[in-house]
């Protein structure tokens, strides 16, 4: 009787965790603002700082929510400025609220996997 409970466990073992993990990456839904940085951010940052294919080079750092919050100024003017040789400055490709949005959008992003995975947002979008 105690090998067949055992038995039972260790097969539930898995469902129990994979259950736990779905939870916790449950989809949170965007607000207005939010969904317009990630259009703005597939639009125009994408290509420079997300994998567009594994293993494929990313030129600029992976963004995600433990970079951007606390940062939000940093991050508004990076964004508007640019950095020398490294990131051209959108202030006059951008509105303000478009920068606005797409900090708003990188506060969802979750860090990627460790192995090269892509990032992907709270609302179940990758990045």
């Amino acid at each position: 009787m105690k090998s067949g409970t055992l038995i039972f466990l260790l097969l539930a073992l898995p469902f129990a965790l994979s259950a736990q993990q779905d939870k916790s990456a449950a989809p949170v839904t965007l607000n207005e603002t939010q969904v317009l940085g990630r259009r703005v951010f597939q639009q125009r940052c994408a290509i420079c700082h997300t994998e567009s294919t594994p293993g494929a080079r990313r030129y600029g750092p992976v963004l995600s929510k433990e970079l951007v919050d606390g940062n939000e100024e940093t991050i508004r003017d990076f964004i508007s400025n640019g950095s020398k040789g490294k990131m051209p400055g959108f202030k006059y490709g951008l509105e303000p609220s478009e920068i606005n949005a797409i900090v708003e959008y990188l506060k969802t992003v979750a860090r990627p996997a460790k192995h090269g995975g892509p990032a992907q947002s709270q609302d179940g979008m990758l990045d």
